[in-house]
């Protein structure tokens, strides 16, 4: 298995219109990035992740960041929203980056945001282009987790910050329970523990400055309204959910959240 099993499992018609219709039909006006979160941001804790990473790795106004895996590029417009930064996000998906820049261009942020599609163990920038590399719920689709962590840390500026927030295998040994939001088989889930995800950073060159292992949020994501992840991701998310929570609630999984420092 490899990224076109990765790609077809986040496939996908016109993300952006269905979304901004769902917007629509549920009265959000104006779109604006905290707006548009329920549908975009495809991560445990939603929003309120997104602000508390960037808090954590202190992204400010003139910060350079790269969103490692910007999906449907929600977490990427409220970084340059509300923390004034510039943003380049990158995704394997070439319907995600063009829902990304449809959904920036709708939000006003177009000037601020930019969407590539790249493979994100071989990226195509120059080395030191960045001042922060921002990713959220993205590794457990790589199985090359060095190369990841590895271009992470090539494309940061020396003193630059590589901030996470990740699912990880937890105490309990036993295997999670498939369909889960990325992936409906272990084909394409690569899980590491917080002991091994630490080693790895750490072989790759990185300091760790923040190291944090959160309970999950409380309840669970809104996955029946058609404004909410069920636009992207279609009717089966309410079992892909539910399997997740279960395998929280046991510790079969578990979440990781960090910030890095690639030395000065």
């Amino acid at each position: 298995m490899g990224t076109s099993d990765v790609l077809a499992h986040y496939t996908g018609e016109a993300l952006a219109e269905r979304i901004l219709e769902a917007a629509r039909a549920a009265g959000v006006h104006p779109l604006t990035p905290a707006a548009l979160a329920p549908a975009d941001q495809f991560h445990m804790g939603g929003l309120r992740a997104t602000r508390e990473l960037a808090r954590l790795a202190g992204i400010g106004p003139g910060d350079r960041v790269l969103d490692l895996g910007c999906g449907l590029g929600g977490p990427a417009r409220v970084l340059a929203a509300e923390f004034g930064c510039e943003v380049t996000g990158v995704d394997l998906s070439p319907e995600f980056v063009r829902s990304a820049a449809v959904l920036t261009e709708a939000c006003g942020l177009g000037e601020r945001v930019a969407f590539r599609v790249a493979d994100a163990t071989a990226l195509p920038f120059a080395d030191a282009s960045f001042d922060v590399v921002f990713s959220q719920h993205v590794v457990m689709n790589i199985a090359d987790r060095r190369a990841f962590w590895s271009e992470a840390y090539r494309v940061l500026r020396p003193g630059g910050r590589f901030a996470f927030f990740d699912v990880i295998r937890g105490p309990n040994p036993a295997e999670p329970a498939y369909p889960l939001p990325w992936a409906r088989d272990p084909s394409i889930s690569f899980l590491l523990d917080a002991a091994a995800t630490r080693a790895l950073l750490e072989e790759v060159g990185f300091d760790i400055e923040a190291w944090n292992q959160p309970a999950p949020p409380a309840g669970r994501p809104d996955t029946t309204s058609p404004f909410s992840l069920r636009a992207v991701m279609g009717a089966g998310m309410e079992q892909r959910v539910a399997n997740l929570a279960a395998c929280m609630a046991d510790g079969r999984l578990g979440l990781l959240q960090g910030v890095c420092r690639r030395p000065a």
